[in-house]
């Protein structure tokens, strides 16, 4: 059997920078390579890399990073053997001499650029491996291995503690109709779904309602780059978008009296990082604002439709962003408490308790910017 399997095994699947760039301290890129021989092999060198991928002409182009990366290691050379190359035997029937395996380790600096996918350009990073042979036919072999690089806020600071802010965005329009979307929190992980609880709240009688919907947009902006009026290119698209339509399916009527408060959870998916959406960023070259708008049809007295608007910005961040900034509570080993909210007595411990006497649960929401426009 004729083959050469190189399989790239990086300890995790992604690189974390943690804090700016100023602040985040370098992180250590552990792993190892593999190789499955069906053949022998003559072997002169072996070398891994981490390094930035395409040209450097897309990398010019592209303006988000401020130097290609290249850090290279050896992980076999044979230039001292007297033949200048090491035959690595193979054989079928004994998995062990078939198998050749090398660690490395790479230093990645805390500065390095995040990752970044955008129609201005990309910032994107691999691990490569190249083995080279002699003999007849190919005499080099390659493999490399997609390996994304992001950034979250330190722990403890206020830029990570305001990822568990609550997100509330409330406005009237004219004194007629109150909206209000209400989330947990203003961020949310790529890969995942974004729900809202949506109220439509009427401040008027005779006003009808025929649609609600949720929009999250995505706005890149080249600060580098400008336009002949020396404004910065931006690209704006929609990530994804619900529109509900406010109707009665038995009487065909495609909007409903908006005499009661209106209340829906709505979701929107969110793609995956670095194809269907980016991180949220600010950088000095480039920056990516993501805003969720909430509109509404409200048709007036006069049948006339008015186009209602709210929006407010959000955050996509990786999943680990989030996981580091909600903090689990410390074990609990003592039944001490226990016996002091329910009552010393022996009695009051058989039962089952009650928090009857305990206050209600309070929640504030921190207020976000919002707008409304009418269309």
């Amino acid at each position: 059997m004729f083959y050469v399997r190189t399989s790239i095994l990086p300890d995790s699947s992604c690189v974390v920078l943690r804090g700016t760039p100023s602040e985040a301290s370098s992180q250590t890129l552990t792993g190892r390579v593999l190789f499955r021989l069906g053949h022998s092999l003559k072997v002169k060198r072996i070398t891994v890399a981490f390094q930035t991928t395409g040209s450097s002409k897309q990398q010019l182009q592209s303006r988000t990073a401020s130097s290609q990366v290249q850090m290279e290691q050896v992980l076999f050379d044979a230039s001292s053997h007297s033949n200048g190359y090491t035959v690595w035997k193979s054989n079928c029937y004994g998995r062990d001499s078939s198998r050749y395996e090398f660690p490395f380790t790479f230093v990645i600096a805390g500065h390095m650029h995040e990752s970044v996918n955008t129609s201005f350009g990309n910032v994107c990073y691999e691990l490569k491996v190249n083995i080279q042979t002699c003999g007849f036919g190919i005499n080099t072999w390659s493999e490399s291995l997609r390996l994304p690089v992001f950034r979250i806020p330190k722990e403890g600071t206020p830029h990570a503690l305001r990822l568990t802010d609550p997100l509330r965005m409330q406005a009237d329009w004219l004194g007629a109709v109150e909206l209000q979307v209400l989330r947990d929190t203003v961020s949310v992980a790529d890969n995942s779904k974004m729900r809202a609880l949506v109220v439509i709240r009427p401040l008027q009688k005779g006003l009808q309602l025929t649609d609600v919907g949720l929009r999250l947009s995505e706005t890149v902006c080249h600060k580098t780059a400008t336009d002949r009026f020396g404004d910065p290119h931006s690209h704006h698209k929609v990530i994804s978008e619900r529109l509900k339509a406010i109707g009665d399916s038995i009487t065909g009527l495609s909007s409903l009296p908006l005499s009661q408060e209106h209340s829906m959870t709505l979701s929107l998916p969110i793609p995956k990082a670095f194809s269907g959406v980016q991180y949220t960023m600010d950088t000095p070259r480039i920056s990516i604002v993501h805003e969720l708008v909430l509109t509404a049809t409200v048709i007036g007295r006069d049948q006339t439709p008015h186009y209602l608007r709210i929006s407010s910005h959000v955050r996509i961040v990786p999943k680990l962003a989030l996981e580091d900034n909600f903090t689990e509570l410390p074990p609990y080993y003592s039944a001490s408490f226990d016996r002091l909210l329910l009552g010393s007595s022996e009695e009051q411990l058989d039962q089952p308790p009650s928090f009857s006497s305990l206050p209600p649960p309070s929640y504030g929401f921190a207020a976000s910017t919002c707008n409304i426009s009418l269309a």
